[in-house]
């Protein structure tokens, strides 16, 4: 397992944003998608041939989403969630094993938390020194 630095950690912000950016998108398309098919059978409107292409179009939405978290995964990090973006980077902080943590918005990694702890348990991370 690689542990990152905070610089390495903020190095892949861009990359983060543009990642969730997709994600977002393919999000809302599937929320509009799924919105529709349970107004058309709520209403008996449906039929499941129609029904049936809704379906699939929404588990390739989920995909393209997986796809999209499993390039985030492959930069070493850990997604913790989509809605809000999270992020975990695998380090060492102070000796110990510990995550730091990234929330779409934030321009740098300034915090971290225990291994089995997660984000509303989060801490500023320690000045560094020279």
């Amino acid at each position: 397992m690689k542990y990152f630095t905070p610089e390495e950690a903020d190095a892949l912000i861009p990359e983060l944003e543009r990642i969730f950016s997709a994600v977002a998108g393919l999000a809302a398309t599937a929320e509009l998608k799924a919105a529709s098919l349970r107004r058309r059978q709520a209403s008996g409107e449906g039929d499941e041939t129609s029904d049936a292409i809704e379906r699939s179009q929404l588990q390739f939405l989920a995909s393209g989403i997986n796809d999209w978290m499993q390039r985030i995964v492959e930069l070493g990090a850990l997604p913790k969630g989509v809605e809000p973006a999270l992020v975990d980077f695998p380090s060492r902080v102070d000796g110990r094993e510990a995550y730091l943590c990234w929330k779409l918005g934030e321009k740098k990694v300034s915090h971290y938390h225990p291994v089995n702890e997660g984000f509303s348990t989060r801490k500023p991370l320690p000045k560094r020194r020279a």
